[in-house]
């Protein structure tokens, strides 16, 4: 008769901590530390690849060519009026042409202060609802994907000087934007850019059709 081996408790707490010190070895860190919920993605980015951003650029481009042209034909109206005042001798036609120019060259003014505030507005507003598509692009990837933490990648745009006499030193330049810096280093597998680009061009390709 074969005799049965008795494995006492002992042994079977020393087997699991044997098997647990198995899953913690360097290899196996690495691999749980990979699926950590945490994600970073480069704002930057996300604006240069969304086909929204750049329909909404077309049309501001349109419509600022559309000002620029009606304010020439403004200006060419204001002109005539001005050669017209030149080639007056007579006295009262002169002081009511001069009222008409000035007139004119005021309302001028205020109509091209009028469109760049619109379009400055404009842009604003269009720029604010893009940001707010992004952020909603990435809370629902984070919670399609179970990501508790997406941080905006700053560190992935390279510092910018504008050498402008009139603008701030270069030093300064610099100093501002490193301070501004929040991560160092974030690895590319944790890198979700092109998910959101891709998630927000194809929600935007549905909304259009």
């Amino acid at each position: 008769m074969q005799s049965l081996t008795r494995v006492s408790f002992p042994s079977v707490c020393v087997l699991a901590a044997a098997v647990l010190a198995v899953g913690l070895l360097p290899g196996a860190i690495a691999e749980q530390s990979s699926r950590e919920p945490v994600a970073v993605v480069n704002l930057a980015g996300v604006l240069e690849g969304l086909a929204e951003r750049a329909d909404a650029e077309a049309e501001l481009r349109a419509q600022t060519e559309q000002i620029t042209a009606e304010a020439q034909t403004r200006e060419s109206e204001v002109r005539s009026l001005q050669e017209a005042l030149a080639s007056l001798t007579d006295a009262g036609e002169r002081l009511i042409a001069e009222e008409q120019v000035d007139n004119a060259v005021v309302h001028l003014m205020a109509w091209q202060e009028l469109m760049k505030r619109e379009i400055d507005v404009e842009r604003a507003l269009r720029l604010e609802k893009i940001y707010k598509d992004i952020m909603a692009a990435i809370a629902d990837m984070a919670m399609s994907d179970g990501i508790a933490l997406v941080l905006i990648h700053d560190g992935a745009t390279e510092i910018q000087t504008n050498p402008d006499p009139q603008g701030p030193p270069l030093e300064t330049q610099v100093r501002q934007q490193i301070a501004q810096r929040r991560i160092a280093f974030a690895a590319e597998r944790i890198d979700r850019t092109r998910d959101v680009i891709v998630r927000m061009n194809k929600d935007y390709a549905l909304d259009g059709q």
